[in-house]
């Protein structure tokens, strides 16, 4: 699963939103590089979205965030009648995707002067409970502002001018419906988080568990425990996929090698790194930078 994490304050801000009646035999608009984040929420019927090479499928009471810098489009036909809000929303600050959930956010040294930076965590991709989609459309129904209907052709201004204050207010009820990082934050066990966050940072060199239980001064069969119970990976597949997030990165905006890339992100094998990333994502490194110049050709 991918999660978006975004580093407050400032919190990501509403800008628009609205509903849409789509019919049989129709689809998504192709867009590239909208500039904000396009949050869609499925009420009946499917969505069938592609954003750079994932595929999706939105159904009933399902929720895709579609990025502000990326290509999306739909790769098939909506196959029956299907309705679902759509939300704009803007953020000014850094953001970054992942396939971990950030660490538990813990603040030192609070200062009345400073500001203390945490960071707001939502799936992208996720399936709501019943329970949750009813609290959420009762969020969402005040911020309607346009009615797509296709059977009409037309996009209708619908619903009341309401404080923008509110419009936030209500916005921010959606993210925190959405934001995983307060289902977390009272885990017993910081260990996990701190073990993560070294993970996140020191990726590029090379150690072991044993090497982590020497830095914690606990036992590495107690580390893979509280990092299982946190993250549902080891701390070895969590280096693992972030080695091969940031080598997905350096493939995309570097033109180093695929040998020097794998040193950079600590693998001190090439074909073991290559490896590794066809298992994770069924192709070569090779293949991914290709397809990705291809994209972009196009």
């Amino acid at each position: 699963m991918i999660y978006l994490h975004f580093e407050s304050p400032p919190t990501p801000y509403f800008i628009a939103a609205g509903k849409a009646l789509y019919r049989k035999g129709d689809r998504h608009t192709r867009r590239s590089n909208i500039g904000v984040f396009d949050i869609l929420y499925v009420l009946s019927g499917s969505l069938y979205i592609i954003e750079e090479n994932e595929h999706y499928t939105i159904s009933s009471n399902q929720l895709l965030i579609l990025s502000p810098d990326k290509t999306h489009s739909s790769y098939r036909v909506c196959d029956k009648e299907t309705k679902f809000y759509w939300i704009h929303m803007g953020f000014t600050e850094s953001y970054y995707e992942s396939e971990h959930i950030h660490p538990v956010n813990r603040v030192f040294n609070k200062s009345l002067f400073r500001d203390a930076p945490f960071y707001i965590s939502v799936p992208k991709y996720m399936q709501l409970s019943e329970e949750e989609g009813r609290l959420l459309c009762s969020y969402i129904e005040p911020l309607l502002m346009f009615f797509i209907n296709k059977y009409e052709g037309k996009t209708l201004k619908i619903g009341k001018d309401i404080n923008p204050l509110n419009q936030q207010q209500y916005f921010l009820n959606i993210l925190n419906v959405l934001n995983l990082d307060s289902k977390f934050s009272n885990a017993p066990d910081s260990l996990a988080s701190e073990v993560m966050q070294y993970l996140q940072n020191n990726y590029h060199k090379n150690f072991t568990i044993q090497d982590l239980a020497k830095l914690y001064n606990f036992h590495p069969v107690h580390i893979i425990r509280c990092m299982k119970n946190s993250y549902h990976v080891t701390p070895i597949q969590a280096l693992t996929t972030i080695r091969m997030e940031k080598a997905k990165e350096l493939l995309a905006t570097s033109t180093a090698t695929v040998q020097e890339i794998s040193e950079m992100v600590g693998f001190t094998s090439s074909s073991y790194f290559i490896k590794q990333f066809k298992l994770l994502y069924q192709k070569t490194p090779a293949k991914y930078r290709a397809e990705l110049k291809q994209n972009y050709a196009e």
